[in-house]
């Protein structure tokens, strides 16, 4: 246990600058790393609200531990069923931070992260603040990516022309990791924690990222390495196709709600409008692979949401989404069928004209969609050969045996072979960059086979 001290006390009695609120659940390998990464930190006005959600390994025991030993430590161990999201929400109603920050209990920061993050907090007081993260791989699996964003285009600009950069520099991840918020933005997370039945949405944290980043007056990014998110086997954003399905449209059913009831400008709709767009691509792609079966099955959990929602009657340009115009107009069962036949259509002549040009056939990017698409692709009678991806970290990787290059890789790999490229992204702007970027490395345009839905 670390119990190195950082500088700058508080005065007693005083809010702390930043709460730091810590998930755990089934984590004694990785909770002591978590929450010395935090106590390392150059600086001490801070609290840590540790919440166990009733682990039944030895989380228990290495949380008490350092709580012991630690005052601006508060221990939570909550007892009854562990609902995903309970701890989180339980945490946040516990913070008295001046801001608040959601670090997972299998998660790290990086080293003298918040060196500049509070001298800004103090001086600027954003509303939120984010910065870069990492990924730390266990196994041979899909990981998020980040990317380096342009400060003049964010910091001490006004809030809808930083949506409206976001929104062109997608994919922007929105995890609740990534931000740093003030807690007069906490509003979105009060639900009781003794209502909470059933687990929230594992998308969840998009919704809220989306909404608290709605809800900011100024938002301020520092370019350096703040949070390591660990990618595990069991992390909860490895997901069948159809969870995919009823967990997306829940997301979806959350986004129109905020495109029709909390977005107030044109700079805001298209900011949630971008995950909307990814969102549905990503389930229908999921869509593809499921039989009809599944697709009942998943069907039964949807009405329920759109029950829940009460967004039946109403009219279907106010929901700003196809997918849940389609499902609210036929029904979640004849709505998800139609969906994935006309979507695996689209897949089967796009496959029918790849298997006519001959030669080896690869995907870009990786990624979920990647690994959904590249099923639907096999049921059609093609086998890729390999995937591209600008990611440096899956560089030289096998995705489900497949192995993944960088994209500056191509010529070499096609040699005198004949190569197609399928290129799938619920983004839009990464499907037009990736395009641009093969054309530049000598692919011919005709290769190029965009996959979009």
């Amino acid at each position: 246990m670390n119990h190195t001290r950082g500088v700058n006390m508080r005065i007693f009695g005083q809010r702390p600058l930043v709460s730091f609120i810590v998930s755990v659940f089934n984590l004694e390998r990785y909770i002591g790393a978590c929450l010395d990464s935090i106590m390392i930190q150059p600086f001490d006005d801070y609290e840590i609200v540790l919440v166990n959600n009733n682990s039944t390994d030895g989380s228990d025991a290495i949380c008490r531990e350092y709580a012991a030993h630690n005052k601006q430590i508060r221990y939570h161990a909550l007892t009854g069923e562990p609902i995903f999201g309970r701890a989180v929400i339980y945490g946040t109603q516990k913070a008295r931070g001046q801001y608040i920050h959601y670090v997972d209990g299998d998660d790290m920061l990086a080293p003298g992260a918040y060196g500049e993050i509070v001298h800004i907090l103090r001086s600027d007081a954003p509303d939120v603040l984010f910065g870069r993260f990492s990924t730390v791989l266990e196994e041979s699996i899909i990981n998020f990516t980040d990317k380096s964003f342009q400060t003049e285009r964010i910091n001490g600009r006004a809030k809808d022309q930083v949506l409206e950069y976001l929104t062109e520099a997608q994919p922007f991840n929105v995890a609740t990791w990534r931000l740093i918020f003030s807690r007069k933005l906490r509003e979105h997370f009060r639900t009781p924690v003794k209502r909470l039945k059933e687990p929230v949405n594992i998308f969840h944290d998009v919704y809220v990222s989306v909404r608290t980043l709605l809800s900011a007056r100024s938002v301020h990014y520092v370019d350096t390495l703040v949070y390591s998110y660990r990618v595990r086997s069991s992390s909860i954003s490895r997901i069948t196709a159809a969870g995919n399905i009823s967990e997306c449209c829940r997301l979806l059913l959350s986004l129109a709600w905020l495109i029709r009831c909390r977005a107030k400008t044109e700079q805001e709709r298209g900011f949630v409008r971008a995950y909307m767009e990814h969102f549905q691509y990503q389930l229908v792609a999921a869509l593809c692979t499921m039989s009809d079966e599944q697709i009942t099955e998943s069907a039964a959990a949807i009405d329920k949401y759109l029950k829940q929602k009460d967004l039946k009657g109403t009219p279907s340009e106010d929901c700003g989404c196809s997918v849940i115009n389609t499902l609210i107009s036929e029904g979640a069962a004849a709505g998800l069928a139609r969906l994935r036949d006309r979507c695996f259509s689209k897949v089967e002549q796009i496959a029918r004209r790849a298997l006519a040009k001959g030669g080896d056939i690869y995907f870009a990017p990786t990624g979920q969609i990647g690994l959904f698409l590249k099923t639907s692709f096999k049921a059609s009678g093609i086998s890729i050969s390999g995937f591209f991806d600008n990611d440096v970290q899956k560089n030289g990787m096998l995705v489900d045996g497949i192995p993944v290059h960088l994209p500056a890789a191509v010529t070499k790999i096609a040699g005198d072979k004949r190569v197609t490229i399928l290129i799938g992204s619920g983004y839009q702007n990464v499907r037009e960059e990736l395009r641009t970027q093969f054309i530049s490395l000598g692919i011919d345009e005709s290769d190029l086979l965009i996959v979009e839905f």
